[in-house]
Order: structure tokens, then sequence, then C-alpha cells
């Protein structure tokens, strides 16, 4: 069996006749802590749009576990143990914490839609179980004391911490994480990649977009670089935060003045 988990053979994607995503190929480990980095508008949170089907690419191949899954429906994605964070928080602002986590429940729920009317033992013992994990992970995100408390009320730091959780409700087996430190302070940060570690210790392969590259360099073990849609790098982070190419892409040459 293939040691990785996540393969990307030759993906482009266009839209309009421009090219987002320009014939690329990466290949994410199990149990890596994996990183997406380029400047702004590169192309990064297209491809994890057609990782996750909400984008279906123009050619090439995404292979989840040995197996194409191109224009597969991201709900059929999900159930396969791929689950994403975006760049703009999305969470139910007027629902609790709790009530927040538990929907990410609901892809790993054994029951009928008549289950819920007629409260069999069965149902019972499901909303148990869903209940249970739901408690063990706001114990892990530090948010117990905000169990009944709406969303829409806490701190951005706070609110990232629930659109995690309600992910890993759903126990992927790859957790596709879109700007996570966006708007969080240096120790919001800092706790953060804590975070992201324990959760890679518990089993899940992280695949993420960062521009803190103090975060990246520090916590990702492996680093493809994108610009214009293409890759113009990739390695460990102190090969790629070396790699001439990467530095002119974010900052220029001399030639551009």
């Amino acid at each position: 069996m293939s040691d990785y988990l996540l393969e990307i053979k030759d993906v482009s994607k266009f839209f309009h006749g421009l090219v987002a995503i320009d014939d690329l190929s990466m290949k994410v480990k199990k149990g890596q802590i994996y990183g997406i980095i380029g400047p702004n508008g590169a192309g990064k949170t297209t491809l994890f749009n057609c990782i996750t089907g909400l984008y279906t690419p123009e050619k090439g191949e995404i292979i989840w576990e040995g197996k194409k899954i191109n224009g597969i429906a991201p709900y059929k994605i999900a159930e396969l143990g791929i689950l994403r964070t975006f760049q703009t928080i999305r969470l139910f602002s007027e629902m609790s914490v709790a009530e927040n986590i538990m929907s990410g429940r609901h892809i790993k729920s054994n029951q009928k839609w008549y289950n819920g009317i007629i409260h069999t033992p069965s149902m019972k013992k499901d909303e148990k179980k869903n209940w249970l994990k739901v408690g063990e992970l706001m114990d892990f995100f530090e948010l117990s004391k905000y169990a009944t408390t709406p969303a829409g009320d806490l701190s951005y730091g706070l609110q990232r911490r629930i659109e995690m959780a309600r992910a890993l409700a759903a126990e992927p087996k790859l957790l596709i994480l879109d700007e996570p430190a966006a708007g969080l302070n240096e120790n919001e940060t800092i706790k953060l990649a804590q975070t992201i570690r324990e959760v890679r210790d518990q089993g899940v392969t992280i695949l993420m977009i960062e521009h803190d590259m103090d975060m990246v360099m520090s916590l990702c073990e492996y680093i493809t670089v994108i610009n214009f849609g293409a890759k113009i790098s990739e390695g460990e982070p102190s090969f790629v935060q070396d790699d001439p190419v990467v530095v002119e892409a974010y900052i220029g040459s001399d030639e551009d003045e």
C-alpha cells in the first residue's frame, strides 16, 4: 500500500480561459503536516476547492487512498475522510458552540431521518455517542465553558477553534486548513500551532495554507510553493526558505525595480 494518502497528478483548473492551477503535482504522506504557500492569488485555495469537490479540474487526477476522486460530490468526499476549514469562518452564529460542533457529526450518524421522529433505542444510543464526542472536542479545544454560548458572540480566535473542532467532529483522516492563523494574535498563533501538532499526533494528516511564515517553517514538515497556479519549489522548510525562486516570488528581483 502507498505511503501517500493524497496525490495531485498534473492538475489544471481554468476560469474563463484564465489559468488558476497549472499542471500541478504533489504527494501528501500519511501523518504529515504539509504546507502550501505562495503569494496572494497564487491558486492555493482553488487547489483546496478541487480536492474537496467544490471544483472539478479540467485536467489531471486527484488520488485519495489510491482511488481517483475527481468530480465526486463534496459530501461524498467528506464521507471519505477529507474535511476542511475556510479562510472566512463559516459558523452558525446563532447556534451554541456545542450545537456548531455537533453539526459536524452528521456524516458519522448511522440513523435514518425517521429514527428522530420515533426516538428508537438505536437513535438514542447514537445521539449519546455523538454528544460524548462533542464533549471531548470542547475539552480538547478549551471550549467547554462556552458550550451554551452562541458562536457569534465569541472572539475571532475562539471561533477559529470552534471551526476546527467541528471539522474534527467528523473524524477526518485528512484535515485541510485554509489560513488557520488569519486574524489571530501572536499568543493565539503559538497555541494554534501546538494544537495542530496534537491533532496530527492523534493520527490526522494535516494539509494547510498559511501566510505566517514563522508558523509554516516551524510547523510543516514538507512544503509546496505555488505562484501563478504552478509549483515553483518544494521540499523541507530549510530548503524552501532559502530557495532563490521562492524569495523572488515573494519580494521580487532586482530586475523588477
